[in-house]
């Protein structure tokens, strides 16, 4: 089943110029690994495949894994939606993407209701994604309240591009 509308590279290219700064603000940039807020070894701007307990890598050597690993998402969250969306939008799906992974996009209400044709609702929809390790994120004591954060700004970057 192929794509009904391909995002032409301009839309992608310039999609990258949005998302590179924007997943710099939510992920940071760490040179050691940790784990994240779900057990998840992460390293770098977010990167999680293929890191170890103890991996360190150079400022050089992150900027350049985490320059790969997005513009791999970014291709992949493309090739998913059929839809044309703007590069702010399709910045946000991606950057939604980057935190609950590609397979959990793929199943997602936002890619189902932006394919649909309807944009705001699937832009709306990524806040329906608001557990991280089966926490809460919405309560404060729960310790994660970054992704509420997050999802409110991918929300507003969707929209923005409507």
């Amino acid at each position: 089943m192929g794509n009904k509308t391909k995002i032409s590279t301009t839309i992608i290219a310039s999609a990258l110029l949005i998302l590179a700064p924007f997943l710099s603000d939510k992920e940071g940039n760490e040179l050691e690994a940790y784990e994240d807020v779900v057990g998840v070894y992460t390293i770098c701007g977010g990167v999680t495949l293929g890191v170890t307990k103890g991996m360190k890598l150079t400022e050089a050597e992150c900027e350049a894994l985490t320059s790969a690993t997005t513009k791999e998402f970014l291709e992949q969250v493309a090739q998913k939606i059929t839809a044309p969306v703007s590069p702010d939008t399709l910045a946000a799906h991606t950057s939604f993407a980057y935190n609950i992974g590609v397979g959990g996009y793929s199943r997602s209400k936002t890619l189902r209701l932006t394919n649909a044709g309807d944009l705001a609702g699937g832009c709306r929809a990524m806040g329906n994604w608001f557990l991280a390790g089966g926490k809460d994120c919405r309560i404060r004591e729960n310790n994660c309240y970054g992704v509420i954060n997050r999802r409110n700004a991918e929300i507003e970057l969707c929209l923005g591009g409507l």
